[in-house]
């Protein structure tokens, strides 16, 4: 039979695990926030299909009948997402647009440039932001809702849902934090040996630069991407952390993007970090820069 103090440890321990789990069930699936955070996400990832894709969906690029259904599908969804009419129809839709480019016509067709990781994460991203209010602001479906509201007599609807979307989009992103720093971890990487044949591919050339000290600032460079990305995919989630974090990744993603052709994923992932703050602060900042709402009350008062 077990010590007393061995079955009080074990229950304290059962107990704070109980808790611990019941806070995140609660902060994943039970927390409810303004909508305008995840509207302005949907806004973006229409905007952002379009600079990926646009320009090779067009009409003529692909008269095959797979090809001008693609098309169709492609433009439909995603206008229907960026105007905000069904909203959470028009993200599945065009998240299904997106898996479908990237595993039928990247892989089994060999359009090699559609298999590349910012597809998947474009697609899975509209998949996602399909599970919050992202219709309830700045949409068409808001505008329809509050002229129903006024023509029955009613105030107009909140702009507020279940945010699991965001949680799923922050999980998301530091998954891929994770695992592209896992991916990084061995020797290959943080010797520095990539990061020189990056630069000799992009910049220098096959003959290998007379520059002092290239090999050890490469191998500098590719030790504080690998720490940077495992501090990204663990602090981002926490406040505590995020303030800390913040502007190195965004600095980062910046850097990326215009020193390597990363096509659009920097600008999706600086998109995405909208989901890691707290949507109803987002919506305070935005009162406060519209100089409307209680932000604004509060300081004339």
């Amino acid at each position: 039979m077990p010590a007393q103090t061995d079955a009080a440890a074990d229950w304290s321990g059962w107990r704070l695990a109980h808790a611990m789990a019941a806070r995140f069930v609660h902060w994943a699936v039970d927390t409810e926030g303004s909508s305008r955070s995840s509207a302005l996400i949907r806004i973006g990832l229409a905007m952002l299909f379009w600079s990926r894709w646009a320009g090779e969906l067009l009409l003529y690029m692909d008269q095959s009948p797979a090809g001008l259904f693609l098309a169709a599908n492609f433009f439909v969804a995603t206008t229907l997402l960026f105007v905000g009419y069904q909203s959470r129809v028009a993200a599945v839709w065009t998240g299904a647009v997106g898996l479908a480019m990237y595993h039928y016509f990247g892989f089994q067709l060999g359009r090699e440039p559609w298999t590349h990781h910012h597809t998947y994460l474009l697609a899975v991203s509209a998949l996602l932001i399909a599970l919050t209010p992202c219709g309830a602001s700045y949409s068409l479906d808001r505008y329809l809702a509050v002229m129903r509201a006024e023509r029955m007599g009613l105030p107009p609807p909140a702009e507020r849902g279940n945010l699991l979307g965001l949680r799923l989009i922050v999980v998301q992103l530091s998954v891929l934090y994770f695992f592209a720093a896992f991916d990084k971890s061995g020797y290959a990487f943080s010797s520095g040996a990539r990061i020189e044949a990056i630069f000799l591919w992009y910049y220098a050339g096959s003959d290998y630069p007379a520059i002092p000290g290239l090999a050890w600032l490469a191998t500098l460079v590719s030790l504080a991407v690998v720490a940077l990305e495992y501090s990204l995919a663990f602090g981002l989630p926490f406040r505590a952390t995020r303030r800390y974090l913040l502007l190195p990744g965004l600095a980062f993603h910046a850097i990326i993007y215009v020193t390597l052709p990363v096509y659009t994923f920097s600008a999706t992932m600086v998109l995405l970090y909208l989901a890691y703050f707290d949507a109803d602060a987002v919506d305070r900042v935005i009162a406060r820069l519209q100089g409307i709402g209680p932000t604004a009350g509060e300081e004339t008062s």
